[in-house]
């Protein structure tokens, strides 16, 4: 594990917000469908979208790409590329895995998925239960997942989305090929996520190629630091109805510290302050940024629909409240709502943080060393899984 040190200090005045992994996934699928050849562009560097190529490739596809993996052309589409089956390493990415699983049960060969130790303790049960029920075979022993197919899809496919909405969104990609139309079922968060799913189901077969949008994820971190600290502009930024994280810019205006021109979003230095009652079902990836961002701003906030942040890279939502009492913020939960205590205080005593493997937390860890008294965050790599230039960010002493 990589311990980076960090002292307490600003970011660059200029954020260049990286593409989306989530429209790069989704992407990836349905251009590994399509039947003609689909060239995607601005891919993001982050290890779940080229473990995902990687995985496309070893099954069969014929994927052309620059040097540095930006923009790739799939020339054909699975299962007619398919092999005689192999083993793929998965990493921890939840769409990366999930998302080639459901895939590779249109094919006929047997295939073992390598899942990384925080992903196999994930929800998987549900989806082994399904593809028994459409005439496949799927069994998770430890770390492997082993699966085969063909299965046969049905008219109308009800998936279970009341732990995790991605196997039903997953199904929902394979609709680009089939008649089958997939209903998620409690499906009580990632509602934009699954919009989004439906938008480029519709849009990609019409087109011979796509461009990723900008993810709202990756830019949350720099806008929560600019909103506390100091001016930052994000060129070729722009609101996402489709990304629930774009929800995050709704929240700053509540603050009157951010404005759209047409370079993009500038931020500046809250100057409101009031208490924030926020429904984060729909946008849980936000919830590390804003454990930052709400407990520098004075107020009793409130952050509702957190039951599923247990199921991610780390129990999140107990990750949170252990971050926050390190910096001496008061946090508490009654299983549903995240309740926390903003103050202005600042400690310059500087800390030793080792978190989980989870890049959301290690980013967000990261903010809170920014904004206090610095000292360092392990382990540095995971945010290879999303932005891995993330702490190029962060202006530091030479």
């Amino acid at each position: 594990m990589q311990s980076l040190s960090l002292n307490s200090g600003e970011m660059v005045k200029e954020v260049l917000v990286p593409p989306s992994k989530s429209y790069a996934n989704r992407a990836l699928i349905l251009a590994a469908l399509i039947k003609n050849p689909f060239k995607l562009s601005r891919l993001p560097h982050a290890s779940d979208v080229t473990i995902l190529i990687d995985c496309l490739e070893k099954i069969g596809l014929n994927i052309l790409s620059d040097e540095t993996r930006s923009s790739v052309e799939i020339l054909n589409s699975f299962p007619e590329c398919e092999g005689s089956g192999t083993v793929l390493s998965v990493g921890e990415g939840g769409t990366t895995a999930r998302f080639l699983a459901t895939l590779l049960l249109l094919g006929k060969s047997s295939y073992q998925l390598i899942l990384g130790p925080r992903l196999k303790e994930r929800p998987w049960q549900e989806f082994i239960d399904l593809v028994h029920t459409l005439g496949g075979q799927a069994s998770l022993n430890d770390h492997v997942l082993t699966l085969q197919g063909p299965i046969k899809l049905p008219e109308i496919l009800k998936v279970d989305a009341s732990k995790t909405t991605q196997f039903a969104t997953a199904f929902q990609l394979l609709s680009v090929c089939t008649q089958t139309k997939v209903i998620p079922l409690h499906m009580e968060s990632s509602q934009s996520y699954w919009a989004m799913t439906e938008k480029l189901v519709e849009d990609l077969p019409k087109l011979s190629s796509y461009m990723i949008p900008a993810d709202w994820s990756s830019a949350s971190y720099p806008l929560a630091f600019a909103s506390l600290n100091h001016k930052i502009t994000f060129p070729q930024l722009v609101p996402d109805t489709f990304q629930a994280d774009s929800k995050f810019y709704d929240l700053l205006k509540e603050f009157n510290c951010v404005e759209l021109n047409p370079e993009g979003i500038v931020v500046h230095p809250l100057k409101d302050h009031h208490a924030l009652h926020f429904d984060v079902s729909d946008a849980l990836d936000l919830v590390p940024t804003l454990g930052y961002f709400l407990s520098h701003i004075e107020g009793e906030h409130q952050l509702i629909g957190i039951e599923n942040l247990v199921h991610k890279e780390s129990d999140r939502l107990g990750e949170v409240m252990k971050l926050l009492k390190i910096f001496n913020r008061e946090a508490s939960t009654d299983g549903h709502s995240l309740f926390i205590k903003g103050s202005k205080n600042r400690s310059a005593l500087p800390q030793a943080l080792i978190l989980p493997d989870d890049h959301r937390m290690i980013m967000a860890g990261s903010l809170f060393l920014l904004h206090h008294g610095g000292g360092s965050v392990s382990p540095a790599e995971a945010v290879n899984k999303s932005y891995p230039k993330f702490f190029n960010l962060i202006n530091q002493p030479q």
